[in-house]
């Protein structure tokens, strides 16, 4: 046999073979403890693919209502689950559909097992800022800078009104804030705190009788004369998920940069924080509720299941407040769109 034919030959046993792969649909059933981040994870490689397969599937009214027996069904890099159809007078139904009845909620969800690892995620590196009704106890303030500019980045000199200047030494670090506009709560109006943005950082050079000089040594955006300085925090680079200990459910307030549509690896903030229970590293997800039509509207009143719109993590907590990271959207996501956390 010629080079040239065997080449034609493996081409014709390789392509058929090929072609039926890529449009080959496998299937899953459901098995205790299984979750819609690890059938992400395990048949797409993707653990952040959830919220798009809650999205397409309407008929999962909540993401944790997946029962062993169901059947998930995977087809070019996409997971739906296979709804149970009703039954029907033509025959019995053959033995190996037959599943076994979902255990109740509260029951399946006491057996579900604990992680045996912890999971860890990267941030953006910072940045995140936070939502605040408490006054800043500022420790310094830029006044000014070498050629008078107004806005500053990176490894440029400024001056600084200390608060305490004979205990500031060269080598002191900084965060640096700027207060923002005041948040209010985008359902009852209620004045939830000022919006602090995180500025990035400073190193003191000199200390002079009544003022000091300092470099910029990090930003996150561009630094205005006025920004206030605070106790050093090192930017958060990555963070331990944490499954929280109870149900909690808050809205989206704001966004970390003023942003009205909100997608993957933007910052938001919370009406939940430390002392309503949340901790860094608990899962949320985001979701809005659905809008019946006006067909579905006639007659009784309709609830439609709520939409899912992404997943976050919280990144940083404070009392009444936090900041979480999206980590994956399916939809935009507004101030107002409701937030709960990962219990399972």
């Amino acid at each position: 046999m010629t080079v040239r034919k065997a080449l034609i030959l493996i081409c014709l046993l390789i392509l058929p073979l090929s072609a039926w792969a890529k449009g080959e649909t496998k299937t899953y059933v459901i098995k205790k403890g299984d979750t819609l981040w690890g059938i992400s994870q395990k048949f797409i490689t993707d653990p952040y693919y959830w919220p798009n397969l809650w999205a397409n599937n309407p008929f999962i009214t909540n993401p944790h209502l997946i029962y062993p027996g169901q059947t998930v069904a995977i087809r070019d890099g996409r997971i739906e689950i296979v709804p149970v159809l009703p039954e029907t007078d033509g025959g019995e139904i053959p033995a190996q559909e037959i599943v076994e009845t979902p255990p109740a909620m509260e029951e399946w969800r006491q057996e579900l097992p604990e992680p045996v690892e912890s999971i860890t995620i990267k941030t953006a590196g910072g940045g995140q800022g936070f939502v605040t009704l408490e006054e800043l106890d500022a420790l310094g303030t830029i006044v000014d800078t070498v050629d008078n500019r107004i806005l500053m980045g990176e490894g440029e000199t400024v001056f600084v009104d200390m608060k305490e200047l004979s205990a500031t030494r060269p080598g002191d670090k900084f965060s640096l804030v700027e207060i923002g506009k005041e948040i209010r709560h985008p359902l009852t109006d209620k004045l939830i705190g000022y919006q602090i943005a995180d500025l990035g950082s400073l190193k003191i050079t000199e200390v002079h009788p009544r003022i000091a000089t300092a470099v910029i040594d990090y930003t996150f955006r561009e630094v205005h004369r006025g920004a206030l300085l605070l106790p050093y925090q090192a930017p958060l680079m990555e963070i331990v998920l944490k499954r929280a200990d109870r149900s909690l459910d808050g809205v989206v307030i704001s966004s970390g940069d003023g942003k009205i549509a909100l997608g993957q690896h933007d910052i938001i903030h919370l009406d939940l924080g430390a002392l309503d229970g949340l901790q860094a590293g608990n899962m949320l997800y985001v979701s809005r509720q659905r809008q019946a039509s006006d067909l579905g509207l006639q007659g009784d009143q309709l609830q439609l299941p709520d939409m899912l719109l992404g997943s976050a993590v919280v990144l940083e907590t404070r009392a009444h407040t936090a900041s979480a990271l999206l980590l994956k959207s399916a939809d935009a996501i507004y101030r107002g769109d409701k937030v709960t956390t990962v219990t399972e």
